[in-house]
């Protein structure tokens, strides 16, 4: 796939339930390439499951999900090397140490031009924690070496749920400049309950009730 043009998305009649309860249903709206857009809702309102079925990782109920670049259609199976997603129980390597998930991740993803895996340990702000297993770090420190992967590979898009989950004041004023500075025309989709910081000014909202 060509790597510099972003990935737009169309949904109609998204639908997804679990067991006889349909958690979502009835959804059409669409993603411009290179945009941004806030899922928002409520605690439950199923704004996690419809971001993970907008990145392809769990399959809907009915109704589809169409991923562009450009002209071409990318199939959901082509999804995983192409975009970055990050969420608040993400799981991480627990037993490796920082630097070495850095390095084990790009073993299998490509950092973003001009970047390497040094960058991406000062973009997290753990360098003095590099020989620390992650099972070590705080929660906030986790969620932003989960960021500082998910921002510094080279991806079509970016899908992040509720980013701001676990970080204090300095770590959302810290989530803000990276948003700013590395988002990169890359599409932009962030799973919020209607946190303003988390996603840029003038994005366009889709709400779940």
């Amino acid at each position: 796939m060509d790597s510099i043009m972003p990935l737009a998305l169309d949904i109609k009649d998204l639908g997804k339930r679990h067991g006889k309860n349909w958690i979502l249903r009835g959804l059409n709206f669409s993603v411009t390439a290179g945009s941004a857009m806030a899922l928002l809702g409520a605690n439950g309102s199923g704004k996690s499951s419809l971001l993970r079925m907008l990145c392809g990782l769990d399959p809907q109920s009915e109704g589809e999900v169409c991923w562009q670049q450009g002209q071409t259609t990318v199939d959901r199976e082509a999804l995983a090397g192409a975009i970055s997603y990050c969420a608040p129980d993400q799981s991480l390597i627990l037993d490796l140490t920082v630097e070495e998930h850095i390095a084990f991740h790009f073993k299998f993803r490509h950092p973003l031009p001009g970047t390497d895996e040094s960058q991406t340990l000062s973009m997290a702000i753990l360098e003095e924690k590099k020989d620390i297993r992650v099972r070590n770090l705080s929660s906030g420190m986790r969620q932003r070496l989960a960021l500082s992967l998910a921002f510094s590979t080279q991806s079509l898009a970016l899908f992040l749920d509720e980013p701001t989950s676990h970080l204090d004041a300095q770590g959302r004023a810290w989530y803000v400049d990276l948003m700013s500075n590395w988002t990169a025309g890359r599409t932009l989709v962030v799973s919020s309950n209607h946190n303003e910081n988390e996603f840029p000014k003038g994005t366009e909202r889709f709400t779940l009730r």
